[in-house]
């Protein structure tokens, strides 16, 4: 979607997955107010429709332009942060559950618990924040070893986490899960060994193991798909 603000041509981001509901989907765009007080046009509202059936609610966002060619989310109006920008693979990313005697795929839950953490935070609530985040770390973790081994999916689901990054995992990803873990288990112990880091840290730290793994998918599929050409 494009947005004309001075004259300039300016793309504007779209959220990929709705804020009430955490699924990912292309929502529907439904209006754009510009509210800038001083006539600097930075500040807009757009709001949009969720299309994911259950849902459909109203997902109102706030924009502020910087001068750039973009124009990017700051917050959702329900005063909470948006989150980061998900990386393709982890936005496809699916969770193996049985019901009913029968496995099934649903959308990994790693997003939702990390968005709910999130809000937790936002609110103030840093213990529980921290306790949520490093049950995100397992849920992105488990998830994707298991797509990358799905031989191997009841022995991932049920083994201990250090074993699964140590089986399933190798090089400096490996480096980075275990340190984020070790942050991870420090939020929820009665006594903290690392008293230096925090919550910010561990985000950082997942935010960096989902840059790597979006690193690793792209390179194994480009690798894949282009050939030598004579």
């Amino acid at each position: 979607m494009k947005l004309e603000v001075k004259n300039k041509q300016v793309s504007v981001e779209i959220p990929n997955q709705c804020p009430h509901c955490h699924f990912a989907m292309a929502p529907e765009h439904e209006s754009t107010k510009n509210f800038s007080s001083d006539y600097s046009n930075t500040d807009y509202v757009i709001s949009w429709r969720c299309t994911n059936d259950p849902c459909q609610k109203l997902i109102v966002a706030h924009y502020y332009w910087n001068g750039s060619y973009n124009l990017n989310v700051s917050k959702y109006l329900d005063g909470f942060s948006k989150g980061p920008d998900w990386p393709e693979p982890i936005l496809k990313l699916k969770s193996k559950i049985t019901k009913e005697g029968k496995e099934k795929e649903i959308d990994s839950r790693f997003i939702q618990i990390y968005l709910e953490s999130l809000k937790a935070e936002d609110m103030g609530l840093h213990e529980i924040a921290g306790m949520g985040y490093r049950k995100a770390i397992e849920f992105l973790v488990k998830d994707w070893a298991i797509s990358n081994n799905q031989d191997d999916s009841d022995t991932i689901k049920q083994a201990w986490l250090s074993k699964v990054i140590k089986d399933y995992y190798t090089g400096d990803l490996k480096d980075i899960l275990e340190r984020a873990t070790w942050l991870g288990n420090d939020q929820t112990h009665y006594k903290k060994l690392f008293e230096e880091y925090n919550t910010s840290d561990l985000k950082q730290l997942i935010e960096l193991i989902m840059a790597e793994l979006d690193r690793d998918y792209k390179k194994t599929k480009y690798i894949t798909e282009i050939e030598k050409r004579k």
